[in-house]
């Protein structure tokens, strides 16, 4: 019987939107503390506004922090400081650490779950490319299953458990990204892709998903770049995906894509998306058929309504 490996468009395009690492002093938090420290009896009872944070900071080079899984720690600080000092007692805040950790985790067992029922694929009988496509099964749920929580958690809350459990999403996506740019790293210096034809259709989008929300490696987005493009002419890979990577890979080096696929992940009062600088904008819609892709503004659209809605 033949199984497919499905994929949630909308859930594509938001890892840029995560990518906040910053090396300026090259250290960072410890994540298991940060996710668990208890802010309460900190702030509220041993002088929290004036005493420094009893974490570990661990000095680290420049590269290995960019490629650390923390990059979202000390943004889990800051958020877990800011609830306990505007908590009324140690019991209530104490509360909403629960409740937000609480929902947090049933959440993402639910979206873990949901995916994995989707995470379906034809295996192949090669054993080598099967243990490939099993993992990479993995890496796509874990992908697609923290995305779906993080956008949920959307809040305007800065006080309460929501904000909690959207630090803890973000916090968690990152880890995820992390993971899965290691995963890709490994794989392609084993493999130069993760075609169609050997891998199948779905979990070569897989492959191409998980470097595109590598944005902290533009290094290794370059090179999936270059290791996609022979296999346009057999039909190896999508055209769409590898217009979708072109972009990222321009505007994370600063320069001008041409499919007008990525936004600025910023959303207006009206919950519109706008784009990244574009090069020869007024021809954009025909490049962009020849990529298999639908006009960009039918595609602003459709990323704005699953973002900014």
């Amino acid at each position: 019987m033949t199984a497919k490996l499905y994929f949630i468009a909308p859930f594509f395009l938001i890892g840029c939107a995560l990518s906040n690492a910053n090396n300026s002093d090259n250290y960072h938090y410890n994540s298991s503390l940060a996710e668990t420290f208890d802010y309460c009896n900190w702030v509220l009872t041993e002088d929290g506004e004036t005493t420094e944070l009893p974490f570990f900071k661990v000095s680290v080079s420049p590269e290995v922090y960019r490629t650390s899984p923390d990059e979202h720690s000390e943004a889990l600080v800051k958020a877990g400081t800011g609830i306990a000092r505007n908590a009324s007692s140690t019991d209530a805040c104490q509360a909403i650490f629960t409740k937000g950790q609480n929902k947090f985790e049933t959440e993402l067992e639910a979206s873990v779950k949901k995916h994995w029922t989707l995470a379906k694929y034809e295996k192949s009988e090669d054993k080598t490319i099967a243990d490939v496509q099993a993992e990479m099964a993995t890496h796509w749920v874990n992908d697609q299953a923290a995305r779906r929580v993080y956008i949920a958690s959307k809040t305007d809350d800065k006080t309460g458990a929501d904000y909690w459990t959207r630090s803890l999403t973000r916090a968690h996506t990152s880890k995820m990204d992390a993971q899965s740019t290691e995963f890709m790293k490994n794989l392609l210096n084993k493999y130069d892709w993760i075609d169609r034809n050997r891998f199948g259709d779905r979990v070569s989008m897989a492959a191409w998903l998980l470097v595109q929300h590598a944005d902290d490696h533009v290094e290794l987005q370059s090179l999936a770049l270059s290791r996609m493009e022979p296999y346009l002419k057999t039909g190896g890979v999508s055209k769409s995906n590898y217009a979708f990577l072109w972009d990222r890979v321009a505007v994370n080096s600063g320069e001008k894509q041409r499919y007008g696929t990525q936004p600025t992940w910023e959303c207006t009062a009206e919950g519109k998306l706008t784009l990244q600088p574009l090069e020869d904008p007024d021809n954009v819609n025909a490049r962009r058929k020849t990529m298999g892709l639908g006009s960009v503004e039918d595609g602003l659209e459709d990323m704005a309504r699953n973002v900014c809605r």
